[in-house]
């Protein structure tokens, strides 16, 4: 029973890791993106970039920066997923910036949730142990609109002085799936937008 449940755990991830290349899911304005009939705003300072702005942006901070090469590591994740994918960023500061990305839809159950959630703490972990920085779970949490089921993961990345805030968001709909990376210095992570995008 318990191999079977890992399994499933490990489907579920990879629902998200390995779909299918799929025709451009995306239409945006600026801070608004538009998703399967579905809008997510984010505050007005942020703006669609493309993936070697984003880069360049990232090779111009200081070089003492630890959170300049876990941002291309995240980058790195997120084009491992081969899907569509889009990056905005806060204009003041691109080391603020949320990735979105299209994921399969599969259901989730409360019980399911559960261990998702688990099971990607338990990566975080490893990929901290990696990464050489302190990592601390705020929350991970399931909840549910009328449309759609969410599965959301808090936590927080140190390095010395320097700290970072990052939350990860699966949004399953019968519309599609949605993934979200979003990582900024300022413990922003949007949740109102998510709830809005899941119920619409």
């Amino acid at each position: 029973m318990r191999k079977i449940l890992l399994l499933s755990i490990a489907v579920l991830i990879v629902s998200c890791s390995q779909g299918p290349n799929i025709p451009k899911a995306f239409k945006y304005s600026k801070n608004t993106i538009e998703f399967q009939n579905n809008t997510l705003t984010l505050t007005s300072s942020y703006v669609k970039t493309t993936r070697d702005e984003f880069v360049r942006e990232l090779d111009a901070l200081d070089e003492t920066s630890k959170f300049k090469k876990i941002a291309l590591d995240e980058l790195k994740k997120v084009e491992s997923k081969n899907v569509d994918y889009e990056i905005f960023v806060d204009e003041s500061n691109v080391e603020n910036y949320v990735f979105i990305y299209v994921c399969d839809f599969y259901l989730l159950s409360e019980h399911r949730a559960a261990k998702v959630v688990s099971a990607m703490s338990r990566q975080l972990e490893r990929e901290s142990s990696r990464q050489d920085v302190r990592y601390k779970r705020i929350h991970g949490r399931f909840f549910f609109t009328p449309d759609s089921k969410v599965v959301k993961l808090k936590y927080l990345k140190a390095y010395k002085s320097q700290r970072k805030f990052q939350t990860e968001y699966i949004v399953a709909s019968k519309k599609g799936g949605i993934g979200l990376l979003i990582s900024n210095l300022n413990d922003i992570d949007f949740e109102n937008s998510i709830k809005r995008l899941a119920s619409n």
